[in-house]
């Protein structure tokens, strides 16, 4: 039954990462092409727009199938901590995508009056310091896992009720 339940959590949280991760910016990014706001319409290019959601749906893939494995592996286990690892250095290639993409710094053309730009790039490294002591915690997690597999697994094997060896 723990298999069951893990493979149907992986799969829960596959898709809250494909939501997050690829859905809700895809509707944003699309929404805010053409915005208009007062009746005066705001444009972002179409080449701007593309290689956004080009690396959104590419890490948010990558990150949605880490997402799979990493909650799919039994707590504990040193695959659970290297797919959780894996994970957050992809969510951090991620959000720093979007500042390579153009994401940080969207510029809008206002036909009538000019042109607007927003910059969100002290925002991406304010969660790349959170995602950095987020590694931290994470190799901690991997050596603990390691170092202390044989008792994991007693403990693991104990409240199964199976045999310890």
């Amino acid at each position: 039954m723990s298999t069951v339940k893990n493979m149907f959590k992986g799969i829960l949280f596959t898709f809250i990462y494909l939501t997050t991760t690829m859905i809700i910016p895809y509707l944003t990014f699309t929404w805010v092409k053409e915005l208009s706001i007062l009746g005066i319409p705001i444009v972002m290019s179409q080449l701007e727009y593309e290689r956004i959601l080009f690396w959104i749906s590419a890490f948010g893939l990558m990150i949605s199938g880490c997402a799979f494995f990493n909650y799919s592996s039994p707590k504990g286990s040193i695959r659970k901590a290297i797919f959780a690892l894996i994970q957050i250095l992809l969510n951090c290639l991620y959000i720093w995508s979007y500042k390579f993409s153009g994401a940080t710094d969207v510029s809008f053309e206002i036909l009538t009056i000019g042109d607007l730009s927003i910059d969100f790039s002290q925002m991406i490294l304010l969660y790349m310091g959170i995602y950095f002591l987020t590694i931290i915690l994470k190799v901690y997690d991997l050596v603990d896992f390691t170092l202390n597999r044989e008792k994991i697994r007693e403990k693991r094997y104990s409240k199964k009720g199976g045999d310890t060896k």
